[in-house]
């Protein structure tokens, strides 16, 4: 027997329903940064994997924004030479997933110039762990762009 149009609504509305708590549920679980922390870790270059530096940055005291990153050792470059400019400070917003991006300018004082910009890119996880990877983008000499993977702990 062939089920009426208006028998299926009522399935059609628990369906929408049932996805819509999963989202909800879903948004509620991610996992989320602890707030006013500061995260540590190492980054480790994928072209060489015994090489890692150190990283850090600061989750706001609200737990919304993310800023005062610091690679010590400067950012991932993977080509020879030198002139490359400072990463200058910057911060991003914290998804209600616990992910962030953001894109730090590099700038070379001496010529007054932009040279690209080193991007990162991070997600919350439990335990006060948090992990992604940090990747160079030169405007003018994309020979040098790269990624290496990060990890850190609040």
């Amino acid at each position: 027997m062939r089920a009426r149009p208006c028998a299926r609504i009522p399935t059609a509305i628990c369906l929408a329903a049932i996805v819509a708590l999963l989202g909800v549920t879903a948004a509620a679980l991610a996992a989320k940064p602890i707030k006013g922390a500061a995260y540590q870790g190492k980054l480790k270059l994928t072209h060489a994997s015994s090489v890692t530096y150190p990283i850090s940055f600061k989750v706001s005291a609200n737990g919304k924004r993310v800023s005062g990153f610091s690679l010590p050792h400067g950012y991932p470059v993977y080509c020879q030479g030198g002139g490359f400019g400072q990463q200058q400070a910057a911060s991003s917003t914290i998804s209600k997933t616990g992910r962030f991006t953001v894109k730090l300018p590099i700038y070379f004082a001496p010529a007054h110039q932009h040279q690209g910009f080193v991007i990162i890119t991070g997600a919350f996880a439990k335990h006060g762990k948090e992990s992604g990877t940090v990747r160079t983008d030169f405007t003018k000499s994309p020979v040098c762009n790269g990624t290496a993977t990060y990890t850190t702990t609040g």
